[in-house]
C-alpha cells in the first residue's frame, strides 16, 4: 500500500472532513446559543463556528480533492466567513485538483502555515504490549469521561493556545461516539492524555490520533510514546489498517511520531484570504 498516493490522500482528506464535521456537530451541543455550521464545498467542507475558537474550528478542508473547483462556490463560502467575522482559511492537500491553486491565487490567498500529515500501516505486530517503566495507560470509561478535559487542558496550558480552544477540543472529543479517551499515569499520577477517533470513509477506515498532551512536569519520561503505542494497538484490535496524525513541521511531536513508525504522507498548506 503506497502511503504517498493520490488514493491515500483522498482517504485521509475524507477522514479529515468527517473528523471536523463531527467536531462541529459537537459544538452545536456545547454552544447552543452560537451558530456552528458545515457547508459542502469542492468535495470538502467549510466549518464555521464562533471566531474565538480560531482556525481549528473555522476552516475549509478536503477542498478540491478529485474535482475542479468553482469560483462562485468559494465566493459564497467566503461571504459566510466574512459575515461571521472570520478570515477565510483553507487547509489544502497538495494533491488537490490543479484548478484549486489557480483559483486561490486569483482571489488573493496567501500561504501562512504548514501541517505535516503522517500515516502508518498497522500490522499485528502493533498488538504486542510495550511497557514503559512506571507508565500505565487507561482508556476512560463513559462514567469517567468528564475527567478528561481538565487533564487535557493542563497538558497544553503552556503552549500559548487559548484555554477556550483547548477545552473545546477536549469536550468535543468527549461527545463523539467514534472517539476514545486515554489517560497516562506515571507512578499513580495523571501525566498525559490523548484521543483516538476511528473514522470510516468510503475508501476504508482511518484511525486518527489527536490532542496528545503531557503535563509539563512529566515530559521526557516516555508518556507520549506509551500513549501512541496503546492507541495503535487498540486501532489494530478494531480491524484498522491505517493510522494518521498531524503535526507542525519541526514540532517536538514529530520525533515521537517518526519513532513510532509513521511516515510523511504530505504537507498541507494553510491559505488565508488577504
Amino acid at each position: 500500500m503506497l502511503l504517498t498516493s493520490r488514493e491515500m490522500a483522498q482517504r485521509l482528506e475524507e477522514a479529515d472532513v468527517l473528523h471536523v464535521t463531527r467536531q462541529i456537530e459537537a459544538c452545536t451541543r456545547l454552544f447552543p446559543d452560537n451558530k456552528s455550521i458545515t457547508v459542502p464545498i469542492g468535495n470538502g467542507v467549510a466549518a464555521i463556528t464562533q471566531p474565538a475558537l480560531g482556525r481549528k474550528f473555522n476552516r475549509i478542508i478536503g477542498y478540491g480533492m478529485g474535482v475542479s473547483v468553482s469560483e462562485k462556490d468559494l465566493a459564497n463560502v467566503e461571504d459566510l466567513f466574512t459575515k461571521s467575522g472570520i478570515d477565510t482559511g483553507i487547509s489544502l492537500c497538495p494533491l488537490a485538483d490543479p484548478s484549486t491553486l489557480e483559483l486561490l491565487a486569483s482571489r488573493g490567498y496567501r500561504v501562512t502555515g504548514l501541517l505535516n500529515n503522517h500515516v502508518r500501516i498497522l500490522t499485528d505486530e502493533d498488538l504486542e504490549e510495550v511497557k514503559i517503566e512506571g507508565v500505565e495507560i487507561s482508556r476512560l470509561p463513559a462514567e469517567r469521561a468528564q475527567e478528561f478535559p481538565d487533564w487535557s487542558v493542563a497538558g497544553f496550558r503552556d503552549d500559548g493556545k487559548s484555554e477556550l480552544l483547548l477545552d473545546t477540543l477536549a469536550k468535543t472529543a468527549v461527545l463523539r461516539a467514534d472517539t476514545s479517551l486515554y489517560i497516562a499515569s506515571l507512578d499513580g499520577k495523571v501525566a498525559g492524555t490523548a484521543t483516538l477517533a476511528l473514522i470510516e470513509t468510503s475508501r476504508g477506515g482511518v484511525a486518527h490520533l489527536c490532542i496528545d498532551s503531557t503535563l509539563p512536569e512529566f515530559r521526557g519520561r516516555g508518556i507520549q510514546t506509551a500513549l501512541l503505542k496503546a492507541r495503535l494497538a487498540d486501532a489494530r484490535k478494531a480491524g484498522y489498517e491505517i493510522a494518521s496524525v498531524g503535526a507542525r513541521p519541526g514540532n517536538g511531536s514529530c520525533r515521537n511520531i517518526e519513532r513510532a513508525g509513521f511516515s510523511l504522507a504530505y504537507t498541507k498548506i494553510w491559505f488565508v484570504k488577504s
